[in-house]
Order: C-alpha cells, then structure tokens, then sequence
C-alpha cells in the first residue's frame, strides 16, 4: 500500500507542474501550442455576419520569382540602400530593393518602362491585387457569401478566379496587367545585405490600375437600383502614386464622391499598401479616411501616414528597422481614429475601424458602438497570417514560432505587462475607442507571403460584426 505522504507529495507535484505550465515565463514551453488552443477557443463567428459582397478595384497576375535570382541573372552587383517613389532603371530596382530587403519590409514601387518579363525561367503566375486576393479568400473561406468583383481581369486571371465570383463583362479586359513578385526568405543574403525576415518587393508597370481606370465602372455599379450588398471593400488607391499631382488629386476626388454614393448602412473597407509620395498619403488621409468605414495597413503604410501628416513617433518610418514596438504602433492607431475617425465631436465622419498588420503581431482599433467580436476578429486574421504563410489549413507548433517580447506596453503610459501564451488576445479602451492585440505565429519556412496582407485583412472583416445604427 502507498503511504499516504507520499500521495499527497505526488499530488502536490503534480499541481505544481500544471501550474507551471500556465504561468511559466515565455520561451520556456510550448507558447505557440498554447495560443493555436488559446485561439480556437475566442474564434466565433459574429452573430450577424456578411453575406453579400461588392469587392473592387485592383486586379492582375502576379509572376512571383526569387528577388536574389533574378537580380543575379541580370548581373546586376548589389547597389547602396536609396528608396524611390518610381523606379526608372534597373539600377533603380536594385537600389530598392536593397533598401527594403535589408529592413525586410514589404514594399511595391512602379516602373516607368514597360518590360516584357513573361520569359523568366521557374516564374509561377498567381491572382494578384489587392482587390482580386481579397475577393478570391473571402471566396475561399466562405463559399456561401455572394460575391461581385469588379476590376480589371485579363483572360490569364479570368481563369484562375474563383468561378463562384461574379464578375461582370465590364470588368474584362483583353490583356493581363502583370505585376513582379520578388521573394526573399530570412537570413537570405544579397551582398552585403542581410534579410531580417521573410518578406517581398513588388513592382510594374500597370496601365488600369495605375490609373484607377476601373473606379468608374466600381462606382457606378451602386448607381443601380438593385444594388444589394452588406459590405464593400475597396483597393488600389496606392498605386496612384505612378502620376502627377493633379491627376491622382482628381482621381481622389472622383473616388470620395462615388465612395458617397455606397448604401449608408454599408460599410467600407479600404486596404492601402506600401506608398512613398507624402501628398497622395496625405489626401488620402484628409479626402477619403472620413468617407470610408475601415481601413487595413501594415507598418509601412501607418509608420510613413504618421510621418507624412505629422501624427506620433513620426520619425519611426526613417528609423525603423525589424518589427515596430508594440505600444508605438498603438499610439499611432490612436491619433488616426482621433484625427479621422467618427466621435461626437465629428459625427460628419463614417470610419469607425483600423485593422494594422504585421509580421509578429495585429491590432484593431473601433469605435464600440459600430463593431463587435473584435476579439475573434483580430484571433482569426493572426490565424491566418500563420495559415497562409506556411500554406496549410491547419497549424501545428512545429511550423511556427512566437516572435514578440515576453514584456511589452500596449501603449504610451500603460504599465509593462507579461505575455501569457495563454491568453494572447489582449483588449483595452482609451479616449472612447476600443483596441484588440494578438501576436501572430510567425511561419519559420514561408512559402507564400505575397497576399498575407490582403487575406489577413479579409479575415478579420468577416468576424467582425457592424451596427449600422452606431449613430442612434
């Protein structure tokens, strides 16, 4: 017979263990099983959710190759680190691309020249734009979710898109607008160069989404009587920056208006994307932001906002250099819902959510009243930053790894708090609007990261849930 000391010393042991494997420091156990678990639990879809959708503009194939390659194949020797708003020459490209490639972050630039690259050995062609990766993952993810596209597809994109989506005459058109994807994995080298993380440089040279030619035809579809639709989501403004001043000024204000046309009780999404020209940031930030209901952005897109309209930590898109600190970020999504987000003060104002995205981590700022589930939400766009990048509808620890500090604030003036794998979805609310983080589960062998944020952004939309009534 087992005395009975000993009974209750192994039971005390064996309390002791399970408490440890909550409460342990990070690093030390399994923290990625433990958020995937952490996640499955706070994913829930919103009780009320989006059912017919009207997505648009941005849309071509991208031919997606390794960077490194193809700028040795064109003997091109590794140039300083200069970043341009165009790119004229393949000098151009290589000093770019170096810029980006040693921060590793992601950027797209256009080309002036137009260059033939569909000769490219070992190239895979994919859906591309902003618009059309959205579209084909929302199509992906929930089958049963009515779906028109409107952008400019080619017969090489015709193909590949989801056959459910509708895609209307109108949007077709006789060749296919190709973009360069150029990959790079981490600790890849380039001369000198050493990149940090796994990521991509874009580039093209584009004609319809270059001059948002297709935003016309977006807009007038809700100059139909039969417009029925619950949410729209709106891309390509980015690549405006190919043009002079007055032409992309125009354009803006031709998109605000028909941006007005929208339903009231329908939101509107807007994903930016990497930009280098301050004033097209700047009008975009002061004409379209208060006409739109929700925006998506990554580091880049908020840290150079910041710096092109003089918000916080404005010097951060000079400086930075890996992933931001966590409570920088959140600074600045404050400042951008307090200057062009919806209150009491500003009831003019439509945009209510910020979804910003990263490599090692999301937040999501609302306006309470307009948006729920946002806990869900932003668990099921990190999710799927971990699925897409390593390309499998399941994760498993093995695959991925926990990349965000074990001691952070959430923002400027809160305490520093530690991370607990088992509850990673953290929220707070400050100066009237609530805020969700969760880290994400960094793929160690990514395989696809072209589109990460397009379907991160799509995600967290459908497990969000909209009062259209906010105002009342």
């Amino acid at each position: 017979m087992i005395p009975k000391t000993m009974i209750v010393g192994f039971g005390a042991i064996f309390i002791a263990y399970i408490f440890s494997q909550w409460n342990d420091p990070l690093g030390e156990r399994d923290h990625e099983r433990n958020v995937i678990m952490a996640w499955k639990r706070k994913i829930l879809l919103p009780s009320k959710s989006f059912q017919k959708l009207v997505i648009g503009v941005n849309a071509n194939v991208d031919l997606i190759l390794n960077g490194v390659a193809l700028l040795e194949a064109l003997k091109v020797e590794p140039g300083e680190k200069i970043d341009k708003e165009i790119l004229h020459s393949i000098e151009d490209l290589n000093t770019v691309f170096a810029h980006y490639f040693s921060k590793g972050s992601a950027a797209e630039r256009a080309f002036s020249n137009s260059t033939d690259w569909e000769g490219i050995p070992n190239a895979k062609y994919h859906i591309g734009g902003n618009g059309a990766l959205m579209a084909a993952k929302i199509s992906e993810m929930f089958p049963n979710v009515e779906i028109q596209f409107i952008g400019p597809v080619g017969p090489k994109l015709l193909e590949m898109m989801p056959k459910s989506i509708n895609i209307p005459e109108e949007s077709h058109i006789p060749n296919d607008e190709v973009h360069l994807i150029m990959e790079y994995g981490v600790g890849e080298k380039w001369g000198p160069y050493t990149s940090p993380v796994a990521n991509r440089f874009i580039f093209s040279n584009d004609e319809s989404n270059g001059k948002g030619t297709m935003f016309e035809t977006f807009f007038n579809h809700f100059d139909e009587e039969d417009v029925n639709c619950d949410l729209v989501l709106v891309s390509g403004l980015h690549l405006l920056e190919t043009q002079e001043t007055e032409y992309f000024s125009k354009k803006l204000a031709e998109i605000k208006q028909g941006l007005q046309k929208t339903p009231d009780k329908v939101p509107v999404h807007l994903e930016l994307a990497s930009m280098a020209n301050r004033d097209l940031v700047k009008q975009i930030l002061e004409e379209v932001t208060p006409v739109i209901s929700s925006l998506g952005l990554n580091e880049q897109e908020l840290s150079f906002a910041s710096h092109a309209a003089g918000g916080p930590h404005d010097s951060l898109f000079l400086q930075m250099s890996g992933q931001p600190e966590i409570y920088k970020i959140s600074d600045m999504l404050l400042w951008l819902l307090k200057t062009y987000a919806y209150s009491k003060d500003h009831p003019e104002r439509n945009m209510t959510r910020v979804h910003f995205h990263s490599l090692t981590y999301h937040i999501v700022g609302v306006v309470p009243s307009a948006w729920s589930n946002i806990e869900a939400a932003i668990a099921a766009g990190t999710r799927m930053a971990g699925r897409q990048a390593c390309d499998t509808k399941r994760l498993n620890s093995d695959l991925v790894t926990l990349q965000i500090p074990s001691k952070f604030k959430l923002y400027t003036g809160d305490e520093e708090r530690e991370f607990n794998s088992h509850n990673p979805v953290l929220s707070w609310e400050l100066d009237g609007f609530k805020f969700a983080f969760s880290p994400v589960l960094v793929c160690k062998n990514p395989l696809k990261t072209v589109g990460l944020g397009d379907s991160i952004s799509a995600t967290g939309l459908m497990y969000s849930e909209y009062n259209a009534d906010f105002r009342h």
